[in-house]
């Protein structure tokens, strides 16, 4: 083969990986695009309900001044493919409370991923008595590196809708992360995470303190 055909085909060649290169970038920031879209409409929309009276976890004399609950900037860094295991008999664990009455929940299974190379493991909690609000529902309840810094001292929570039993994965995204009503109104009673939730990392996403 001539120098000059191999020369146009690894010039061909440079030509198609740059063409398929730019064509999966422009698809990914499409994503996230319509990602950080989608995010920001979920938070305008909480915004209104707080400072609806009739659904805002505020104090009455706080409703007026409100304009926006705190966040980071969505990360996807912070999405992750959680691996999960299963209890095979989930154990009834009491959780304690802001105002000290104890929940009971249900251990039901352990999500294990990693965030910057640091392997992580939560514990994935269903309300014991579940009612149409809650059924179908899994709480990821967690305290991490940020708490009482930058985020709720208390802690954050993430909600898992449709999580069946028996699955392998899971994705949990932090960007999600947010306070319960407690952090707004002491007035509330909110379940604590458990011990055995407590990040040894920052999770820079989700929602901040409301009172910075």
């Amino acid at each position: 083969m001539k120098l000059s055909q191999i020369i146009k085909i690894a010039l061909f060649a440079l030509i198609a990986v740059v063409i398929v290169y730019t064509y999966l970038s422009s698809n990914s920031n499409l994503e996230q695009g319509k990602y950080l879209e989608k995010m920001n409409i979920e938070r305008a929309e909480k915004n209104e309900e707080f400072k609806n009276e009739q659904t805002s976890p505020l104090k009455k004399e706080e409703i007026d001044a409100f304009k926006s609950l705190n966040y980071y900037t969505p990360d996807k860094k912070f999405i992750v493919n959680a691996s999960l295991e299963w209890a095979d008999k989930p154990s009834t664990i009491k959780i304690a409370s802001t105002n000290g009455d104890p929940r009971t929940y249900k251990k039901v299974a352990w999500a294990t991923f990693k965030i910057g190379n640091q392997e992580q493991k939560l514990v994935l909690l269903q309300n014991a008595l579940p009612n149409p609000l809650t059924k179908g529902l899994t709480m990821v309840l967690f305290r991490d590196q940020t708490s009482g810094k930058t985020t709720y001292g208390a802690g954050r929570y993430i909600e898992l809708r449709g999580l069946k039993k028996g699955a392998m994965q899971t994705v949990i995204d932090f960007n999600k992360a947010y306070n319960p009503y407690c952090a707004y109104n002491d007035s509330y009673d909110c379940p604590l995470p458990p011990l055995e939730n407590q990040m040894t990392i920052e999770i820079n996403a989700g929602e901040k303190k409301y009172h910075l």
